[in-house]
């Protein structure tokens, strides 16, 4: 968690982005400033092992998650979005119990790291934690 701190604290410090994805799922993961723009320089993230996360780089902010693939499963209550298909859709929010990983993200607009629980188990190619950090990203 005091990595993921640590990176949100340079990503804020930084200084416009394109729409980019960066997948984490080795011990040194460079994200470059060439990729994520909000960048002031290139940055690498280092992770435990069996931990995969994922970055998001938008022009507005910069979101990153990350999960355990050996983490704990459980079912927790949390409020989900349910939208119809009509034309315009209509959404509603409701708690409901979801059965998966605990995702850790942070990003720009928050600075603090916080849990999102997506329903899955953290997979080895690190496509929760991708989803996640994609799903965060901060927007206008």
């Amino acid at each position: 968690m005091k990595k993921i701190t640590l990176l949100l604290v340079g990503l804020m410090a930084s200084g416009v982005a394109s729409a980019e994805s960066v997948v984490l799922t080795g011990s040194s993961n460079p994200v470059g400033n060439a990729i994520c723009t909000l960048l002031n320089e290139d940055v690498s993230i280092n992770l435990s092992n069996n931990v995969v996360g994922g970055v998001e780089c938008t022009d507005v902010g910069i979101s990153i998650a990350a999960c355990h693939t050996a983490g704990r499963i459980a079912t927790r209550t949390q409020d989900v979005e349910t939208c119809t298909t009509a034309t315009p859709p209509v959404c509603t929010t409701a708690p409901a119990s979801v059965t998966g990983a605990s995702v850790a993200y942070a990003t720009t607009a928050k600075g603090t790291v916080t849990n999102d629980y997506p329903g899955t188990t953290c997979d080895d190619e690190a496509a929760t934690a991708a989803g996640v950090a994609t799903d965060k990203v901060p927007t206008l």
